[in-house]
């Protein structure tokens, strides 16, 4: 679960309220921390735009290698 009241109180966050549904659940359902709406908001445009946690390695795109 996620520490923090940030985090304890996202359903009562109008931000979060105004997000597709997929995206509540799928920050509801994660350990990843958020302390802020800034946080929130970077967490939801990230999913949103189809990109992965930073801590998960691009394969090397480059040829030749």
């Amino acid at each position: 679960m996620r520490d923090g009241a940030f985090s304890k109180n996202l359903p009562h966050n109008g931000y979060f309220n105004s997000l597709p549904q997929w995206v509540k659940e799928t920050i509801s359902q994660t350990d990843v921390p958020i302390h802020s709406e800034e946080e929130l908001r970077a967490c939801a445009q990230n999913l949103m735009s189809g990109g992965e946690a930073p801590d998960i390695p691009q394969p090397n795109t480059r040829q030749g290698m």
